[in-house]
């Protein structure tokens, strides 16, 4: 049974300092002559009718979770509610389903957040170095090259249809081809010197590129940054920027931040 509220326990008070009788106030507040009584004593004793707490017995589950879940949580921060569960009847010996393990979480002031993915092979030592090595550039000579791929068969699979059951009907290129590969160079001054060819480029093309397209375009002077793919660290990219007085400059591992040509593509 729930208490009586503090608002209803001092107007019953009130009604008795006024002077109403205790016929009158059970028949207003609907209450017994036991409240009324129990309330005087209680204002007698402590100089007021709050309600005491009520004592509740702590779940033993819930008791449990609050003083072991931390650990858990901070070494798999990403595993699921049910993989929460199985770890802790694993280590405790005790089972409890994703209800009350979503609660134990949520009352550790854990919430759930999309991750922020990043390469294992990035290398925070060397794009801290990098930052301070650009700036020292003279940004007017950094010509920055790099590649992507398309394909002219993409299409969308799915439509929206108001016919139940027919599917929407488009065109699509029957004949799929080998994948486009456009290797560019970008500077301040725009898009550079580009080539297109179907299939994927290897050390070979690259260095074509290099040699045949990109370096004729050159000034001594520049400043030539990649990524350090194999494809494109052979030794005639070295030379045919060497000889056109240029300097070649790697970005650090899986660092597409760094080259604004990944934005143009």
């Amino acid at each position: 049974m729930r208490a009586y509220s503090q608002d209803l326990r001092q107007r019953i008070l009130h009604a008795v300092d006024q002077g109403k009788s205790r016929a009158e106030i059970v028949k207003i507040f609907e209450i017994s002559r036991a409240t009324i009584k129990r309330y005087l004593k209680l204002r007698r004793e402590t100089g007021e009718v709050r309600a005491k707490a009520i004592p509740g017995r702590p779940a033993k589950k819930g008791a449990v979770l609050q003083v072991g879940l931390r650990a858990q949580v901070e070494a798999y921060p990403d595993a699921t509610l049910q993989e929460h569960c199985e770890l802790w009847e694993a280590e405790y010996g005790m089972h409890v389903n994703t209800a009350t393990m979503s609660r134990a979480i949520q009352r550790g002031g854990w919430t759930q957040k999309k991750k922020t993915l990043r390469a294992s092979e990035r290398k925070e030592e060397a794009r801290t170095a990098w930052r301070e090595q650009a700036q020292t550039f003279d940004i007017s000579k950094l010509v920055f090259v790099d590649e992507c791929g398309s394909n002219i068969a993409l299409t969308r699979l799915y439509a929206r249809s108001r016919h139940p059951g027919n599917g929407h009907m488009a065109l699509s290129h029957a004949n799929r081809r080998a994948n486009l590969t456009l290797l560019a160079s970008l500077s301040l001054q725009g898009m550079g010197e580009a080539l297109m060819l179907e299939g994927s480029a290897d050390g070979s093309v690259f260095e074509i590129y290099i040699e045949q397209v990109l370096a004729p375009s050159l000034q001594a002077g520049q400043i030539v940054v990649m990524d350090n793919l194999s494809t494109h660290t052979g030794e005639r990219v070295r030379q045919a920027l060497s000889v056109k007085g240029c300097q070649l400059l790697f970005l650090p591992s899986s660092s597409p931040d760094f080259s604004p040509i990944e934005e143009a593509f």
